[in-house]
């Protein structure tokens, strides 16, 4: 279970919800997906034994968990702003970065601007060059629309988690999820979809250009992201494995399966950043 979120007000900035394990060690900075939570993220990974060693620090997207609402700052462009400049505010040190889906997408368009990151582990998601790579990154999966709507019904939640986690998820793993979603501000996807429409930014040639190891992870029965195409992705830094698959895990193995995911995790860490 994360601490109790402290409200930070970035210098020319939103202000955003942030949790800190405050233990010494190096940084872990976790980043959660389109209008999720940190707490509904990574709540039940922050206690992981395998992690005790860091300081484990996440943030709450603009619009998002425990984050007011703040229609400026949504899309692409402006979080990706928000991501740099919470670590400059915390003045973190070497740090490995988490991002979950989203969070991963918006952690490749921010890296340039983050010196101090020696890893990057990209859960869920697919980096994305031209637009045509959208029909190969993706499963073809129609719920992944509701993602992008305003409004979502306790009928459209209930089709919506299931290609969130593994099949027949348990309620446990289903209700931090829909608390997160329901809490989000409704304006927080419409925003999204806009920024995508008018282009992602080239996430392949990020990924070409930089010096920071890269992991992909991927549960193994995500519904939403195709493990191929990861696999097939020009990495000139990839650590380890084409792809980390978490066993009993969908899209979010984090929350499905911590412990999995936590030695994961804390492996690329021990190898990648400065003890």
């Amino acid at each position: 279970m994360l601490p109790f979120p402290v409200l930070l007000a970035l210098p020319q900035g939103p202000t955003v919800a942030v949790y800190d394990s405050g233990s010494s060690g190096p940084v872990l900075l976790l980043l959660a997906g389109n209008s999720l939570s940190s707490a509904s993220t990574y709540g039940a990974l922050w206690a992981e034994p395998a992690l005790a060693g860091y300081r484990r620090v996440a943030f709450d997207w603009p619009g998002c968990g425990a984050s007011p609402w703040a229609p400026a700052w949504y899309g692409l462009e402006a979080p990706a702003r928000v991501l740099a400049l919470v670590v400059a505010t915390l003045d973190l040190p070497a740090t490995v970065v988490v991002g979950h889906s989203l969070g991963g997408h918006l952690a490749l368009h921010a890296l340039p601007r983050l010196p101090l990151v020696r890893g990057l582990l990209l859960v869920g998601t697919p980096p994305l060059g031209a637009a045509a790579d959208f029909a190969h990154a993706f499963l073809p999966e129609p719920r992944m629309g509701l993602l992008y709507q305003a409004e979502l019904s306790d009928a459209e939640l209930a089709q919506l988690l299931p290609a969130l986690l593994q099949p027949a998820a348990p309620a446990s793993q289903q209700a931090p999820l829909a608390e997160a979603l329901r809490q989000s501000d409704p304006a927080f996807r419409p925003a999204l979809a806009a920024a995508i429409g008018a282009g992602v930014p080239d996430e392949q040639a990020i990924l070409r250009a930089t010096a920071v190891p890269v992991a992909f992870a991927l549960g193994e029965a995500d519904a939403l992201v195709s493990a191929a195409y990861l696999g097939a992705t020009a990495a000139p830094t990839r650590w380890g494995a084409l792809v980390h698959l978490v066993a009993g895990a969908g899209h979010t193995p984090m929350l499905e399966t911590p412990a999995a995911f936590a030695t994961l995790l804390a492996e690329f860490a021990a190898a990648v950043l400065p003890r």
